[in-house]
């Protein structure tokens, strides 16, 4: 019988406790009055940057989970792991980031405005209709687009082994998460918090997955 060898859960949650421990030294943002960070530099603020962060939200898209699926799939067949098995946890993690984002935004806290809708009075020279985007309004928080970015980051640093690499894929978390601020359509709050919800999904997918598959030396 092929080994099913995971990624052990000491391991993993030796760095999620690290980048949640680094994460924290963000928390004092979210607690920032709002507009106090997101006013000052946006897209209506410098549009020649929209067609980039235009681009870079797209990394927290629901499709980007394919990309992400076929690239666990092919790493853990080059480090010899157990297909199944990490297939399984990744569909495990994104499943509860996808409950949890759900129950956030259409259960918990459905009422809360995005900045569009925050803002009742944009300043003169701020028209949503100069660029190619939908402004939504509602189910502000948490941002999902930062939650799927990092659910897929986190998942994805188990494969990485050089502590500067996991700080690449955490600063690609967050600035992923920074252009959904940069595009007037979450708050720094549902930033930080997206970001801590992707942790802690992966968190409690590697414990399921480790109960699921046990792991053989």
């Amino acid at each position: 019988m092929q080994p099913i060898r995971l990624l052990s859960a000491k391991r993993s949650s030796k760095y999620l406790l690290f980048f949640g421990a680094l994460h924290v030294l963000l928390l004092p943002l979210a607690f920032f009055k709002r507009g106090t960070l997101e006013l000052p530099f946006n897209l209506f603020v410098a549009p020649e940057l929209f067609p980039v962060f235009n681009i870079i939200t797209f990394m927290g898209d629901g499709w980007f989970a394919l990309a992400i699926f076929g690239l666990a799939w092919i790493v853990a067949t080059q480090k010899k792991l157990h297909v199944k098995a990490e297939l399984i946890n990744f569909l495990i993690v994104s499943a509860l980031m996808g409950i949890g984002i759900y129950v956030f935004k259409q259960l918990i806290f459905p009422d809360v405005t995005r900045p569009i809708a925050h803002f009742t009075t944009l300043p003169q020279g701020w028209n949503p209709d100069d660029f190619a985007l939908s402004f939504h309004r509602f189910r502000s928080f948490p941002s999902g687009h930062t939650a799927s970015a990092a659910t897929y980051g986190f998942f994805l640093m188990r494969y990485v082994q050089l502590p500067y690499k996991r700080l690449m894929l955490y600063a690609a978390i967050l600035l992923v998460g920074y252009s959904r601020v940069f595009l007037f359509q979450h708050f720094v709050a549902d930033v930080v918090a997206g970001v801590l919800l992707g942790l802690i999904c992966v968190w409690v997918g590697d414990w399921i997955s480790q109960r699921i598959f046990k792991k053989t030396d």
